[in-house]
């Protein structure tokens, strides 16, 4: 499950080098620069999201979105705190 640019970095890294591809090959591929793939994979925040998705596409990686589960009424430790205001 990906939730943070870091497990994107994490994602696209990993894929990258079990497919035994360089940075440059993989940057060729995806239509984008190898100095943005770089970027790309040390988890920049602000990286064009079509260029991410390209990104995927080279790799042969696909994108699901589903609902996160709302956290237990119980796992916010503050809730207590203010409960007793």
């Amino acid at each position: 499950m990906l939730r943070t640019t870091q497990d994107v970095a994490i994602a696209v890294r990993t894929a990258r080098n079990q497919q035994g591809l360089t940075q440059a090959q993989l940057a060729q591929r995806a239509g984008v620069g190898r100095d943005w793939l770089i970027r790309l994979e040390q988890g920049y925040p602000r990286l064009e999201l079509s260029k991410v998705l390209d990104t995927f596409a080279a790799l042969g990686l696909s994108l699901a979105v589903s609902e996160m589960p709302s956290p237990a009424p119980d796992s916010d430790p503050f809730a207590q705190v203010f409960g007793e205001l």
